[in-house]
Parts: structure tokens; C-alpha cells; sequence
């Protein structure tokens, strides 16, 4: 949050505790650098020309460029120009000059609110008395011309306004008109490629308070209050997704989209905790979401413009990061205030105009988002099952013999956890030798992803897709709305799979927690073994990441470990070490044989 810190200048007056926030708006060099380009023509059919007095005196200047110079701009090209007469229809040059132009410019606000600069200095290089003499002739007309171009902020300053309207509850929607009419606009900065135009905000008084918070819970949440979490926290996904979605398309560059990519993971993993209860966010939950992911995504962005990977032509990324930045800062500053969904639509629409709602949360499979982040269709070995038709008690022991013959609603009994375990075994390792061969794995690092596998798969569920409840087959469901045999999470991979066949297919539900599994192998336990130079890291690292995102991937090497995490971090090892070594799985006591483990809950 450091980044944001800094965008922040709240002045608090001694009496009524009055506040003002500056928002910064940002002007990227490059359309300053067109304006200049277009102002210093002397004509747009002739964009060359500085200036021309008859056929024989002329300065020319070739792709002027922009950049700071501390507090000012340096606005520079090559240039040739010529001193002469005409004599007898020719030319007859006194002196001709070959260098660089050079400005050095200072932007100010004019009383219309505009951008403008003052040229502080201007001048010829490599130039003789005789040059100097034309620049003499032509700066007047060349400086009048730079001075009357303007950058127009209205656009920006329009879409901040917007912006900061849609934020504003029902309840504050006045005071927040008013606000609005008193914005000022404050004396530009350079900063880096961009020229900052500050805007100041009163903040009114009532926004400043933080809300009393709610005393912790002492149960657990109900069911229906985990619900209502969700649905609170829908918006938020759906205008996470709509970004990186965008920025993606935009940015076809593999390293940008799995920065993008790692930012979706962590911040839906983040959203899981807080639905199921885990963690606790204090206030409004949305706004602490979008406050702790903003700072990440805005400097991916940001990054990637830097770097042209995203475009510098693209204007709209500036425009969304200034409009994020506001939102972002009257958040910090104005606890007082909820973030409405409305903002974050309004925001969304700054990066990605148009009819669809940029907020519209769905849960099928989203074709081209799978093709933007390298998340390939699950291979089918046989035709997905449909759901289950309720069942009784008198049903169940009926169809057990004909249950028996698959893996798909089948929940063992003792006397059958032999033939069960041989089965979902030999589904699992056929699944991940089928995953290595589409992804290679080198050696040592192919056998840790196949001891992994199973092992994932009997920490997560010990082996089972199905549970009886309330006399009837249903899948396994965690209170974190995993599913299934490898406890995939509905929530962090929305888009990616097929949500019923997660929940009913069991042989869909392993290969694409086989896959996930393979990619957080390559993409943050290979990385993060070689890093420490320890192999052993990779099978703890890879569940880490399974477990609870990338960002948790080195969290069974920290110095002091949360107990939770602790004790399953270590029951993973425990289990790997004895499948990786050869010993039998063992459900009736979720752990393998001779190594007793305690008995196995979905952990996701």
C-alpha cells in the first residue's frame, strides 16, 4: 500500500476536521508530445516545417521526442534549416544549419482548466551567428505556437467525477454532488512519463469516521450468512475478471498474462477465506478486496505500459489507472464511505466501454478466457454422467451392485475399500502419467508430480467424490464450496471448468485437478525450489499453492507458522513421503500404511 500512501495529501483543519484529498490525473508524455508535435508545424500539410519565410529561409525539425528534465519537460528533434535570398530564381544560402531544436518547457493550468506550457528556454545546437540569425526571425512565430497548444483534462476530470458519483452510496449522494462542484484543479508535476495534474476533493466530515466494526463473531458463520457474503462479494470477481480479461487481449505477452493470471488466483483464493469464515475482513469486505488487490494491478499495468507490452497508444489504461487511483484513495481516505458495486462498474467501463454489464457474474465455461491463461479442455475418457436423481435409502442398496461397476456415485463400504482403492489408484495415476505427457516434466521433478497426485487427492478428500446426506448421494462439498475428490474450488476456477461435471463426473474432477496441480508445479514450486536450492520444497510448495493460492507458496518454510497451516503442511509431508516411497494407501484411516496420519477432511 505504500504506492497508494503516496497518493494520498489529506490536510485536516484544526476546527472542523474538514479534510482534502488530492487525486492525481495523469498525462502520459506521449500525447503531450503529439500535441507539441501538431502545434510545432507551421501548417498540418507541411508537420515538418517550424517555419518559412519564402523559398530560401525555413527551419525543418524531424520526430521531436518528450521526456522530464526534474521539474520541467525537454522537448527535442533533429533539424536542418537555411538562411538565403532568391537570386535569379535560386536560392543563395548565407548559412545552412544541421542539428537539434531544443525546448525546455514548464506545464502549467491556464484559468479554462487546461494544461498549457511555458517555454522556459529554446535554442539551436551546432548553430553559427548566421543561424541564430533565422532562429532570431523565427522563434517569435514558433513560440506563439507551442504556447497556444493545450491538453484538454475535461475528459479525465468528467470520468473522475463520474467515477466518484457512482461510488457514493444512496445516502451520501448530495454530499457527494456538492464535492464535486468544488473540485479544483492544482498546480501540475512531472512525474517520470507523465505529467500529474493533481485535483482536490473536500472530503465531507461525516466520510471520515470509520464504522464502528462489528464485535467478532463467536460461532462460526450459518450457511445463510456465507451466502450472503457471496453475493456481497460477486461484483468484485466478475470486475477482476473484466480487467485482466481486458489487459490480456490488449497485452499478448506471456509474462504479463501470468502476472495477470497470479493476481486472479490469489485474489479469489483471498474471497474463498473470507466467504467460508477464515479470514475476517474488517469493515466492508469489497472494499478491503479491491483496497489489498489494487496496488498489485495497478503496477502490473503499469509495467506493462512501461515496457510496451501494453501500449502507450492505448490512452484508456492511463485514464483506469487514474480512475482506480481516486477510487482507491477516497477508500483510504474516507473509510467512513462503502465502496458501492456502481464504482467499480463505473471503473470497469473507464478500461472497457460498451453495453455489457463489466459486473455480470456466471459460472460457465468461459472458452476465451481459458485460451487467454493457457487453461486447456479437460480430455474426456468417457461421456460425463449426468446429475443424480434423488435417492433413498431403498435405492441406494438396490442400485449398489450396479454402483459398484463405476466410479461415479459410489461411496464404499468397508468390505469394499479394497476394489475402491485399486480403482480411484489406478485412475489417479493413470491421470497424472497422462499429464506428464503433455507436459514434460524433467527429472527428479516427473516423480514428484506422481506421488503428488494421490497424494493431493487423499489429503483433500481421502479419495471420495461422494457423501450420503440426508439419505441421499450428493458430491463432497467443503464449507469453502470445494468439490469433488481433489476439492477443486468452484469460486477460484469459475471460468476455467464445468462446474456440474466437477461436482459429478469423477474422472473430470481429477483431471482437472491433475492439471491445476501440474501448473502450480511448473509456474511456482519449480521456481520456488530452485530459488532455495531444495528439491523436497516442490511437492510441499506445489500443495501450498493448491491449498491456499500463490502467494501462500513458501509458507511452509517461514520462520513461525500459523498452527493450521502448520499441521497441514506437515500431514502433506507425511503423506507424500510415504506414497513417494512405495507404501499402500489406506482409507479406513485416510493416510497410508505404516505411517498413521489422523483421518482426512476436505481442507478446502
Amino acid at each position: 500500500m505504500a504506492r497508494l500512501t503516496l497518493l494520498l495529501l489529506i490536510l485536516f483543519a484544526p476546527a472542523a476536521f474538514a479534510a482534502q484529498l488530492e487525486i492525481p490525473l495523469r498525462v502520459p508524455l506521449d500525447a503531450v508530445r503529439e500535441a507539441l508535435s501538431a502545434g510545432l508545424a507551421a501548417s498540418p500539410e507541411r508537420p515538418k516545417e517550424m517555419f518559412r519565410e519564402g523559398p530560401c529561409r525555413y527551419l525543418n525539425v524531424e520526430q521531436p521526442k518528450l521526456e522530464s528534465a526534474g521539474a520541467q519537460l525537454r522537448f527535442t528533434g533533429p533539424g536542418n534549416g537555411a538562411l538565403g535570398v532568391e537570386l535569379a530564381g535560386k536560392c543563395q544560402s548565407a548559412a545552412a544549419w544541421h542539428g537539434t531544436v531544443q525546448f525546455t518547457l514548464a506545464p502549467r493550468i491556464d484559468a479554462a482548466g487546461k494544461l498549457r506550457m511555458r517555454i522556459v528556454d529554446s535554442r539551436l545546437t551546432h548553430a553559427s551567428r548566421g543561424v541564430n540569425m533565422l532562429w532570431d526571425l523565427g522563434r517569435r512565430q514558433i513560440h506563439a505556437r507551442l504556447e497556444r497548444v493545450t491538453y484538454d483534462l475535461g475528459a479525465s476530470r468528467d470520468a473522475l467525477a463520474g467515477l466518484l458519483r457512482s461510488a457514493a452510496p444512496p445516502g451520501q449522494a448530495a454530499q457527494m454532488e456538492q464535492a464535486l462542484r468544488e473540485l479544483r484543479v492544482l498546480e501540475p508535476r512531472i512525474e517520470g512519463a507523465h505529467v500529474v495534474v493533481p485535483i482536490a476533493l473536500e472530503l465531507p466530515d461525516a466520510w471520515l469516521a470509520a464504522p464502528v466494526p462489528a464485535a467478532a463473531a463467536a460461532a462460526p458463520l450459518t450457511e445463510a450468512e456465507m451466502d450472503a457474503l457471496d453475493v456481497a462479494l460477486q461484483p468484485w470477481d466478475a470486475f477482476l475478471v473484466t480487467i485482466v480479461r481486458q489487459a490480456a487481449l490488449d497485452g499478448p505477452d506471456s509474462a504479463l498474462r501470468q502476472r495477470l493470471f497470479t493476481l486472479l488466483l490469489d485474489s479469489r483464493y483471498q474471497l474463498v477465506s473470507i466467504v467460508s469464515g477464515e479470514a475476517q475482513a474488517s469493515g466492508d469486505p469489497l472494499r478491503a478486496l479491491f483496497i489489498e488487490t489494487w496496488s498489485e494491478l495497478r503496477t502490473i499495468l503499469a509495467d506493462a505500459q512501461r515496457a510496451g507490452t501494453l501500449p502507450p497508444s492505448l490512452l484508456r489504461y492511463a485514464l483506469f489507472i487514474d480512475a482506480g487511483d481516486a477510487l482507491a484513495s477516497l477508500e483510504n481516505a474516507a473509510p467512513g464511505l462503502a465502496l458501492s458495486a456502481d464504482g467499480l462498474r463505473q471503473l470497469a467501463r473507464s478500461l472497457k466501454p460498451g453495453d455489457a454489464d463489466p459486473l455480470a457474474y456466471r459460472w460457465d465455461v468461459d472458452s476465451e478466457l481459458r485460451g487467454l491463461f493457457d487453461v486447456t479442455d479437460v480430455p474426456d475418457t468417457e461421456p460425463p454422467a449426468p446429475p443424480p436423481p434423488a435417492k433413498s435409502w431403498l435405492d441406494f442398496f438396490i442400485g449398489r451392485a450396479f454402483a459398484a461397476q463405476a466410479l461415479d456415485r459410489w461411496i464404499p463400504t468397508r468390505d469394499e475399500l479394497a476394489d475402491y482403492e485399486a480403482r480411484v489408484g489406478d485412475v489417479l495415476q493413470k491421470t497424472a502419467a497422462a499429464e506428464l505427457e503433455r507436459d514434460r516434466f524433467a527429472a527428479p521433478y516427473d516423480r514428484t508430480y506422481r506421488s503428488l497426485v494421490p497424494t493431493t487427492a487423499l489429503i483433500e478428500s481421502c479419495w471420495r467424490q461422494y457423501v450420503l446426506r440426508g439419505g441421499k448421494v450428493t458430491y463432497l462439498r467443503s464449507q469453502s464450496h470445494s468439490v469433488g475428490i481433489m476439492q477443486i474450488n468452484q469460486k477460484v476456477w469459475r471460468g476455467f471448468y464445468d462446474v456440474e461435471r466437477l461436482r459429478w463426473d469423477t474422472a473430470y474432477n481429477i483431471r482437472a485437478g491433475a492439471q491445476i496441480l501440474a501448473r502450480y508445479v511448473k509456474d511456482y514450486a519449480i521456481p520456488y525450489a530452485e530459488k532455495t536450492g531444495d528439491p523436497n520444497h516442490i511437492a510441499r510448495a506445489a500443495y501450498a499453492v493448491y491449498n491456499a493460492g500463490p502467494r501462500a507458496v513458501g509458507r511452509f518454510n517461514k520462520p513461525k507458522l500459523h498452527p493450521r497451516e502448520a499441521r497441514v503442511d506437515e500431514k502433506l509431508w507425511t503423506l507424500y513421503q510415504g506414497i513417494a516411497a512405495g507404501s499402500p494407501v489406506d482409507l479406513a484411516s485416510c493416510g497410508v500404511k505404516g505411517r498413521p496420519v489422523a483421518s482426512a477432511q476436505p481442507s478446502r
